[in-house]
């Protein structure tokens, strides 16, 4: 027995050899030193959200992806991104024995820098697995200064000003446009019934906060960032417009329209009720990172007056540059499918 301890032990010190030799010192994006190799070729998204972050131009550098937490994921979410996405290796990033299997430099890891407890716990993770934890930022109107400093750190400086570039124009156009708000009532409805939602303090509700709209629901958060509500709640609250959030059976879409009791409320008597597109990432919170975007440009064209020809332009654009995609046009129909 205790041979075999011995031997375990010499395993997981040869493992961490080649990390426990760092070049360089950097200032992450929540303003922590890190000591890292020289030149990165070996990095770990922590979670499904920083694949998303990564994937743009990390190349084979990224060695694997963070399993998702979605259990309904098939291959029909991962139409509309490149092949070597549904290639790469998928991995439990919150598992030591499998991430140091994979010998990473580095972990990057995507978070809302302010939010001090998450942080805390990668780094807890990290100081563990003894791999650098590198953090980036993940606030929505932070994103462009995300990709150059991914740019920077992986050494794709071209890749990531193209990237930078374009979420600047959409985030400024955003700023302009929304600087007189719609002030629309709005409503996130989750769950088989729609009453499962994400209330104002919610990162979830992140979309409707930066586009200026009103959300309607104000209730106490569970642990997952969501809140429980009831129908009556709904009606009293009365929205103008409900967007439909999830896969499948857990999108309350038809359901919606089904209802008798749903028919009351001002958006579904005005067939101002929207399926939320899903593919091959949700637009609205899930995971709360880069695929967000698309849900802020398709906004801008609902509630500020942006053509639909140039919302479907720039959503395009986005899927070329950061799921390496282009979206056809029967692509396009497809995604605002209720499935």
């Amino acid at each position: 027995m205790l041979l075999k301890i011995i031997v375990q032990t010499i395993q997981i010190l040869l493992l961490l050899i080649p990390l426990a030799l760092p070049a360089r010192t950097i200032t992450d994006m929540a303003k922590r030193k890190v000591e890292i190799p020289d030149k990165l070729e070996r990095i770990l998204p922590y979670d499904f959200k920083t694949n998303l972050l990564l994937f743009p131009f990390a190349g084979n550098r990224m060695i694997a992806k963070a399993i998702s937490l979605r259990e309904s994921l098939t291959a029909d979410d991962y139409r509309y991104i490149h092949p070597e996405w549904k290639k790469m290796k998928e991995i439990d990033c919150r598992n030591i024995e499998e991430v140091l299997k994979m010998k990473p430099q580095a972990i990057v890891v995507g978070s809302f820098v302010d939010d001090g407890s998450a942080i805390e716990t990668y780094e807890a993770f990290a100081r563990k697995a003894h791999i650098p934890l590198i953090v980036v930022d993940l606030e929505l109107m932070n994103l462009d200064k995300t990709m150059l400093f991914l740019g920077e750190l992986l050494d794709k400086p071209d890749e990531a000003k193209a990237c930078a570039d374009f979420l600047r124009k959409v985030l400024n156009e955003t700023a302009k446009m929304t600087a007189t708000p719609a002030r629309r009532r709005v409503y996130m409805a989750n769950g088989s019934n729609g009453l499962r939602t994400a209330p104002n303090t919610s990162n979830h509700a992140e979309l409707f906060e930066k586009m200026r709209l009103e959300n309607v629901a104000r209730s106490a958060l569970n642990a997952q960032g969501f809140a429980e509500v009831s129908i009556e709640q709904i009606m009293q609250w009365n929205p103008e417009y409900i967007f439909c959030v999830g896969k499948g059976e857990t999108n309350p879409y038809r359901a919606i329209y089904k209802s008798a009791l749903w028919r009351t409320i001002a958006a579904t008597r005005q067939k101002q009720v929207y399926f939320v597109p899903t593919e091959p990432f949700l637009w609205f919170d899930m995971p709360p990172s880069i695929n967000r975007i698309p849900g802020l440009i398709w906004f801008s064209q609902l509630f500020y007056g942006v053509s639909e020809d140039a919302a479907k332009e720039k959503i395009r654009t986005f899927y070329r540059l950061f799921y390496r995609y282009e979206l056809t046009d029967k692509d396009w129909q497809n995604l605002f499918k209720w499935s």
